[in-house]
């Protein structure tokens, strides 16, 4: 009888939460097979979509006082990192102004680009829809009306009158469709004496449309922007019209049929983490930067004097199982021997795992590294314990970049424990003690099929000085790590060998010969080294491999 023990120490890591297991991995270089469409539909948040903010301050009780934000009164969050090209100025509420209820409006300023097909870099009016995925099917709604702003110049006849009916496209991800395109009409203004002096004026009552365009997002987060293709006049002389006389666009919101969650990714290999400043993709904090930074957003979370939090996006964050991992050694029985339960061999082991987490942010940050930084910024020798309610550790030496995401990681802890009412776990170890029954012929091992959860979300960093309109960046990140909810499965498992190990079985033990050059003295002058015999039940005595005499 022989025994061969083969280590094979796997780390088998994971969560368990709704206990949906995970996909075969997609081939390196390939996009998994786009999954279905949710069946209902769920609304989308447009920031700002009422154009609230800022608001404009009414300076009189008169109702015909038209009033309109300063140049620098641009509609918060609807433009790009430089905030003096957003395209368009605020409408106050009221009956001769916006008069779109209580809300404000906004004027439409942004222009396409020079070839007609783009933005212009300097004009533009545009937001994103946070959080909505590729291949979530969209529909965007919006009401627009002419403009009433009595300063749009009345003078001219048929080309050269500038209250005239002007296009509105609407642009996804800055691509044109003529069905996203409406006409606004032609201002048609009146005359009222509704003013303290009882001086007659010229006001307009706004009659808002509504305009509904459908699309299916091509990237996560897609942008969408306003834009005035073609407000040219002039019968010879083309010169585009006064900004009074553009037109006026309100209550933008939005809803989607989101798409089906993808699990097909690996902890190892998770969607990449994506960084905005506004609603630009943020780059590096340096001046006329225009390197990419996947992670700026955490960075600007670590800085004391922002705001930063996170949100769970739970549509997207589930539990599952690992795939089974064997862990510890795999014992093999040789025995040859008739009777099965004389055979059988017993033994006692400890099984040790271990379980950590990955977090999208590091994996496109450090590629260099297969393991994750989730738990970057805590002490080095203590991965295992909570940081939901605490600071870092501080008494190891840590970089830049571990501190910066271990700041990040307790706000992600926070808001996680207080959706799912349990504390997110960044590492885990486990240890089982396992009696083991071997059977002749057989091989015996441990398997984990370890818990783990998958959380999606976002950080929301908002850097403010009171005064002017805030810098928003926003970290879309992936985390995988351990389960608190669901126990690992253990399987104690055995199975005939392999046709290798069977090979191996009957194999003769390794013995090594003693050198002759030695001057090993033997037990008895007798003995001298011979190769094991065969494992092959009745071999023959002289059937078996002898070493060469001696000379």
């Amino acid at each position: 009888m022989s025994q061969r023990m083969n280590r094979r120490v796997m780390l088998a890591v994971g969560v368990v939460m709704a206990c949906l297991p995970v996909s075969t991995v997609h081939a390196a270089g390939a996009e998994p097979t786009p999954p279905g469409l949710e069946k209902q539909e769920v609304d989308v948040p447009v920031v700002n979509g009422s154009f609230s903010q800022p608001q404009v301050v009414r300076t009189s009780t008169d109702d015909s006082e038209q009033l309109y934000g300063s140049s620098d009164q641009t509609p918060w969050y609807w433009g790009p990192t430089l905030k003096s090209n957003t395209a368009g100025v605020v409408v106050a509420a009221g009956k001769y102004r916006a008069n779109h209820g209580k809300d404000q409006a906004v004027r439409v300023d942004a222009l396409p680009d020079t070839n007609g097909e783009g933005l212009d870099n300097d004009k533009q009016l545009k937001v994103r829809l946070w959080d909505v995925r590729k291949g979530s099917q969209v529909t965007l709604k919006y009401d627009y009306a002419p403009t009433v702003d009595r300063a749009c110049p009345k003078t001219g006849q048929g080309a050269d009158r500038q209250r005239k009916e002007l296009p509105l496209e609407v642009r996804i991800n800055r691509k044109r469709n003529e069905s996203w395109r409406v006409m606004v009409p032609e201002p048609k203004f009146g005359t009222t004496t509704e003013t303290p002096s009882g001086t007659e004026v010229e006001v307009r009552n706004t009659d808002w449309q509504e305009a509904t365009v459908s699309f299916k997002a091509e990237t996560d987060h897609p942008e969408v922007a306003f834009v005035l293709p073609d407000v040219q006049y002039g019968a010879t002389t083309k010169k585009p019209v006064a900004a009074a006389c553009h037109p006026m666009i309100a209550a933008v919101s939005a809803r989607q049929r989101p798409i089906e969650v993808d699990k097909s990714r690996r902890k190892s290999d998770l969607p990449p983490a994506k960084s905005f400043t506004g609603n630009e993709p943020s780059v590096t904090d340096a001046t006329f930067s225009t390197t990419p930074d996947p992670t700026r957003a955490l960075k600007e979370c670590a800085k004391t004097t922002n705001d930063c939090k996170f949100t769970l996006n739970q549509r997207y964050s589930y539990g599952y199982y690992d795939r089974p991992r064997p862990i510890g050694e795999v014992y093999e029985n040789c025995t040859f021997s008739e009777s099965q339960a004389s055979a059988a061999l017993r033994d006692k082991r400890k099984v040790v795992y271990r379980e950590r987490s990955f977090d999208s942010a590091n994996q496109v940050a450090h590629t260099q590294f297969l393991d994750s930084g989730s738990h970057q910024g805590l002490v080095k020798d203590d991965l295992s314990r909570d940081v939901t309610h605490a600071e870092p550790g501080t008494s190891a030496a840590k970089d830049t970049d571990q501190a910066d995401h271990g700041k990040a990681a307790v706000h992600f802890a926070a808001a996680y424990e207080k959706v799912r009412d349990q504390p997110w776990q960044w590492s885990r170890t486990a240890e089982r003690d396992i009696d083991v029954v071997t059977p002749k012929n057989h091989a015996s091992w441990v398997e984990v099929s370890a818990a783990r959860e998958r959380a999606d979300g976002h950080y929301t960093v908002t850097s403010y000085d009171g005064t002017s309109e805030p810098t928003v960046y926003r970290q879309f990140i992936t985390y995988d790590g351990p389960s608190r909810i669901t126990s690992d499965r253990v399987f104690q498992r055995h199975g005939t060998l392999s046709p290798t190990e069977v090979a191996r079985c009957k194999t003769h033990r390794p013995l090594p010969y003693t050198p002759a050059t030695e001057p090993v003295v033997p037990y008895d002058p007798k003995d001298r080294d011979v190769k094991d015999e065969s494992l092959t039940p009745g071999t023959a005595v002289s059937k078996r491999n002898m070493p060469p005499a001696t000379k």
